[in-house]
């Protein structure tokens, strides 16, 4: 009998701990959302990848130093109550003779832009200012700059031409001080500037165009098909779908001035295995397809869900007070996350005191909510956070609970994820800091001169928020003057 009530009390004893054993477990108060990942993919705008070779300008220069006057602009007004002097008993304002002339100074500066060409052209004006009436006359005397663009076109068969812009630009403005009003030698200027500069002949372009710049072209194209490895330490690949060409402008470099094409490409990220070459595609016409639209290179980085639920703990949100006792007796003890689609599940851990509905222990509560930047930030935070379920079906246990859907509550809950991520950021930047250029063949590199980095896209995945980082900056193919082929400092594409 002994043996018996011993067997029995092990018996007991052993479903005590079983019924222990599952009061530590979270009560559900709510229905848990659906675990599962949204799709990782971003799509960046085309980025321009630039294929440059050096173009020597000097007869264009030589040219426009001859259409341009010694002498640009002769000045002859009359300013209206431009002349005041005050009395005793009232002002009284003449008006006043303005003449002189306004002349070239100094070297004239020709640099390159994005459409073609900027001529900036320094002006001295030297101006006599007479009252109409008594007085002295006045000498006014100054420096100022205008600035004419020239347009650069290039047509199916690669043959560039230059045109006038129809205004010109005057980085000081071109009202002058003079006695007590102002006046503009704008008009006066432009007149003579537009009808001097328009006469460039277009034999002055013949030959401007670097012979190697075509054949150059055509090979960062056909390359832009096959995988480059932008690290192979954690086997990070970018691969090109060339979409449009577009002239490029004309850039001013140490050297002089380079001439630039435009390859609009979309460029995809890959991490892991190698991935296979895209199948060729024909060169297009030149001014063909899509324009480059400010597209960069996708990078991707996470963020763990357990670097979310440390950063949460620091300011869990508070319960508010809402009627009865039960609701003061209970506090959030913990964040936890994981992916449900395209949304971030969050659970939320509550101590639970002893009532009817369950046994004094945890519960969690689950929400949906949107990861996204603070604007105008580098932090992580959450959106359009949401009570799992409506409100309609929500169950006994929830009802006792009424600050679940609370909105102060779930404004906290939003504040509860802070997450700078500035690391991130710089860490894309230096990774292509650090591959610099990439050997294409025949003595042309791929220069990768990163610029600024931001997020583009956030995505929940199995481990953690995937980010896909678009770094933006500059992307040139062309030759250095060493033999790259051998460069084994370089990392190589091959087809």
């Amino acid at each position: 009998m002994r043996r018996c009530n011993a067997v029995t009390r092990v018996a007991l004893a052993a479903l005590l701990a079983a019924v222990l054993a599952g009061c530590e477990r979270p009560v559900e108060i709510t229905s848990k959302p659906p675990e599962g990942t949204g799709s990782p993919a971003a799509e960046s705008a085309p980025a321009a990848i630039y294929v440059s070779a050096p173009v020597d300008l000097g007869k264009i220069e030589d040219e426009f130093v001859r259409l341009l006057p010694v002498e640009v602009a002769q000045i002859a007004r009359r300013l209206p109550r431009a002349a005041c002097q005050t009395s005793s008993t009232k002002k009284i304002c003449l008006d006043a003779r303005v003449w002189g002339r306004v002349v070239r100074d100094g070297q004239v500066k020709m640099v390159g832009s994005a459409q073609g060409l900027e001529l900036k052209i320094p002006l001295h004006y030297e101006l006599t200012a007479q009252p109409v009436g008594s007085g002295p006359a006045t000498t006014v005397a100054g420096a100022l700059t205008v600035t004419a663009s020239y347009a650069m076109t290039m047509d199916d068969r690669w043959q560039p031409a230059l045109k006038l812009g129809q205004g010109f630009t005057w980085p000081d403005g071109a009202k002058i001080k003079v006695l007590d009003g102002e006046t503009s030698i704008q008009a006066d200027v432009e007149a003579v500037l537009s009808q001097k500069l328009s006469k460039l002949p277009q034999t002055v372009l013949v030959g401007l165009l670097p012979s190697h710049l075509r054949s150059e072209v055509e090979l960062a194209w056909r390359y832009l098909h096959y995988p480059i490895a932008l690290s192979l330490d954690r086997q990070i690949w970018m691969r090109g779908t060339p979409v449009g060409l577009r002239f490029g402008g004309v850039a001013a470099v140490a050297q002089g001035y380079e001439m630039r094409m435009a390859i609009a490409a979309k460029l995809q990220t890959y991490v892991g295995d190698r991935p296979a070459p895209l199948p060729p595609s024909p060169l297009l016409p030149l001014g063909s397809g899509s324009e480059p639209g400010g597209g960069g290179i996708l990078l991707p980085a996470e963020i763990s869900y357990q670097a979310l639920s440390a950063d949460a703990a620091k300011h869990l949100p508070p319960v508010p007070a809402i009627g009865n006792n039960l609701t003061q007796q209970v506090r959030v003890t913990d964040l936890t996350f994981y992916p449900s689609g395209k949304r971030l599940a969050v659970g939320v851990h509550l101590n639970l005191p002893s009532n009817g509905s369950w046994v004094s222990g945890a519960g969690v509560a689950y929400y949906l909510a949107s990861p996204t930047l603070k604007p105008s930030s580098s932090e992580i935070v959450l959106s359009q956070c949401e009570a799992f379920g409506s409100s309609a079906k929500q169950n006994a246990m929830q009802k006792e609970l009424p600050f679940l859907i609370d909105q102060r509550f779930v404004d906290g809950l939003q504040g509860a994820v802070a997450v700078n991520i500035d690391d991130k950021l710089t860490g894309a930047l230096d990774l292509l800091r650090q591959t610099q250029s990439v050997a294409l063949g025949n003595g042309l590199k791929l220069w990768l001169v990163p610029g600024r980095a931001r997020v583009v896209k956030i995505t929940p995945g199995p481990d953690g928020l995937r980010l896909q980082i678009e770094v933006v900056g500059d992307l040139a193919a062309r030759r250095d003057g060493t033999d790259v082929a051998s460069d084994s400092a370089a990392m190589k594409v091959t087809p």
